[in-house]
């Protein structure tokens, strides 16, 4: 095959190509369209708001901190409390240098669904987290932090964040604590009245929404019973 041929093949290799990725990328537009589509009719149908791009202070306490990461966000009543459901995504960046010097970069999207749950009144900045070998290593070291609840099992595996420590007895009572220890509730941050979890992800099924919130909303009910 002479070098005219090559090129001809290679063109019309790379044409392909490009005609296969804008398929694929209308594809997965119209897929995406048609997704937020049926989150959209099940909220008006179930008598739920939804907002794309909502304006929100609270991407502040997600990984990544992008002010315009909110995407989605659909809002409605659960076990008698107001609950958001949410879509928020970042992107990382990353430059690895190649033998010849030169470097190559490539971008990561992370994707997440918030879930939030309206308190009757605001408390003080509280969170928990699941501890990781950094922060087990660090207790081993230093100790406990004035948050600590001195019950091992919860400060082994929990470390409290808290605006205000002398609040931290009143809020986590002996069955918030229980069902810490139990493995039935997730991390979770406090900031007003406005408790919050996430997970990755997206919403594919708008079904299973309210089904969503079982943990948070027993969260809420052991902060602040009725």
């Amino acid at each position: 095959m002479d070098l005219s041929s090559l090129l001809l093949a290679g063109g019309a290799c790379l044409g392909a190509l490009l005609v296969f990725a804008i398929v694929v990328a209308v594809i997965g537009q119209r897929r995406e369209r048609r997704r937020r589509e049926g989150l959209q009719q099940w909220a008006a149908h179930h008598g739920w708001r939804y907002d794309p791009l909502p304006a929100v202070e609270w991407w502040r306490r997600l990984p990544g901190h992008n002010r315009r990461g909110v995407t989605l966000a659909l809002t409605g009543l659960v076990g008698g409390r107001t609950v958001s459901i949410a879509e928020y995504y970042y992107t990382t960046t990353t430059t690895t240098p190649g033998p010849d010097g030169a470097a190559t970069t490539s971008s990561s999207t992370h994707r997440y669904v918030v879930y939030l749950v309206r308190l009757r009144q605001a408390l003080p900045s509280l969170a928990v987290h699941r501890r990781g070998a950094v922060s087990r290593f660090g207790r081993a070291l230093f100790g406990d932090r004035p948050t600590a609840l001195g019950y091992e099992p919860f400060d082994r595996a929990y470390r409290i964040s808290a605006e205000r420590p002398d609040v931290v007895p009143a809020v986590f009572r002996r069955d918030l604590v229980a069902e810490h220890v139990a493995g039935r509730l997730p991390e979770w941050s406090l900031h007003g009245a406005e408790l919050m979890t996430f997970e990755t992800g997206r919403i594919d099924d708008p079904a299973t929404i309210p089904g969503r919130f079982a943990a948070l909303v027993r969260l809420a009910e052991l902060i602040e019973p009725r």
